[in-house]
């Protein structure tokens, strides 16, 4: 698993946000204050609006603003939103899990499947613990 730049890139952009909790902000503003090319931070509150985090104002007032209370908003909503959910191994994707050892058995004997699926349960758990919050 690797953290993606535009999702470095989305952290930074929720924490701006975060930090000016209340305000509609636009996106060149965002783009400046945060080093992010403008049609990278228009891509990114694209995919951020999408799943409920941030919201728009349409206008000559308008820009963006969070949906959510800083305090809950994690590290994880951020990282769903973008890049979609954490997958460490492809056995333990949800539609097209995969095993070549074990094509049709029960995943649950096999040992590697066990450790991975803890692993990245332990991922997720510390991803859900970070809230923005603690960012700014």
């Amino acid at each position: 698993m690797r953290i993606t730049q535009e999702t470095d890139y989305a952290f930074r952009i929720v924490s701006y946000l975060a930090a000016n909790e209340g305000k509609v902000v636009g996106a060149p503003q965002i783009a400046e204050s945060e080093g992010v090319t403008k049609r990278f931070t228009l891509r990114i509150l694209r995919k951020l609006n999408l799943a409920g985090i941030t919201d728009a104002k349409r206008g000559s007032k308008g820009g963006y603003f969070l949906k959510k209370a800083k305090e809950e908003i994690t590290m994880y909503d951020i990282l769903v939103a973008v890049d979609g959910p954490i997958v460490i191994n492809r056995c333990l994707q949800k539609e097209d899990s995969f095993c070549s050892k074990h094509p049709d058995e029960d995943r649950r004997s096999c040992k590697f499947h066990l450790a991975l699926a803890g692993m990245q349960s332990n991922i997720i758990k510390m991803f859900k613990s970070q809230t923005i919050d603690k960012f700014i």
